[in-house]
Parts: C-alpha cells; structure tokens; sequence
C-alpha cells in the first residue's frame, strides 16, 4: 500500500493547480507586440476572493485597535478598489470569456486588483502580529485565510508571468481550497 504524506498531497495539488492556472493564460507575441489573454472567469473570482479576504480582515473583533483606524480605512478602500477595477475588466471585456490585452487598461485593472490583495494580506499580516488580543482561534482563522490569501496571490503573479517565472509558483494549498477558504465557489 502506498503512503501519501500530506506534504506529497500539497505539492500535488499545487501542481495542479499550477496546470490550471496555465491554461487560464496565454501569451502571444507577434513581432514585437505581447498579449496576454486572461480568463475573465478566473480574474473574477480571485477579486471575489481579494474582497471577502477584506471583509474577513475587517470583522476580527478589535480590529480598528490592532492595526489602527488608517489601515483600517486603506484595507476598506482596497476592496472597494478591487471591486470597481474588476468592474473595468469585466467591462473591457464585453461579456467575452477571455480578455486579451496588450493596451494599458485591461492590465491597469488587474494589476490593481492584485496590488490591493497585497496591501489586504499585508494589512491581515500587521494583525496577526499586533498584540490586540486575539482569541487563538481567530489566529488560527485569520493563519488559515492568509493562506489562502497568499496562495490566490501568487497564482494571480503567475497568471501573467511567462516560462519559467511561471513554474517557480509555490502554493502552500491548492486553488479551490483557497477560494473555497475565502468563500468563492468554484
């Protein structure tokens, strides 16, 4: 009998998830202009991720204390950030499964969204570190969510990464336990 050790489960569904995310983008090039084409579906559902991420950050009891009202204040505005950058995506799109882009908007829109899951992720990190009195089970949810949150990261930095920056992606969990923590369906 074969013994799968949870560490050969993770990798294997980083992998996977990996193989997921590579069909989700393609890169052409012709002559010296690239495209990328973004699965609008996927884009959506990792901004989906980046505002309940948020709204999780923003409902730890005594969050305002832990990492003060001004971050509260930017954590807030990059949700609804992501929200509307989504909503240009989406609109640059025009009701297309796929948006390729090479012109400024399309990437503006996606580069907003993940640099809002960052500041979110980093603002979640501030918090865990502050000592703002957190029980350990909300540690122990917020550790978990900022798992999540790094994992939709790191595959939204790779969804526009090319070769070999693409194959160096490590998620500690694979896509849809990551949506699924941070409560998309898919």
């Amino acid at each position: 009998m074969t013994h799968i050790s949870r560490r050969n489960l993770m990798q294997s569904g980083g992998l996977a998830c990996l193989g997921g995310l590579l069909a989700a983008c393609t890169v052409t090039t012709h002559g010296s202009v690239t495209s990328f084409t973004l699965d609008v579906a996927k884009v959506e559902a990792y901004a989906q991720a980046g505002y309940n991420f948020a709204q999780m950050v923003l409902a730890v009891p005594n969050v305002a204390q832990g990492i003060g009202a001004p971050l509260v204040a930017v954590v807030e505005a990059c949700a609804q950030n992501a929200l509307a950058a989504l909503d240009s995506l989406k609109t640059q799109a025009n009701g297309s499964l796929t948006v390729s882009y090479n012109n400024a908007s399309v990437k503006q829109a996606f580069q907003s969204i993940l640099a809002d899951f960052e500041t979110v992720l980093s603002a979640a990190g501030t918090l865990l570190q502050a000592e703002a009195g957190l029980s350990q089970t909300v540690r122990d949810k917020m550790s978990l969510a900022m798992t999540a949150a790094e994992t939709i990261t790191s595959l939204m930095q790779a969804m526009v990464s090319t070769g070999s920056r693409a194959n160096n992606v490590s998620s500690r969990m694979s896509e849809s336990a990551a949506l699924a923590v941070l409560g998309v369906s898919g």
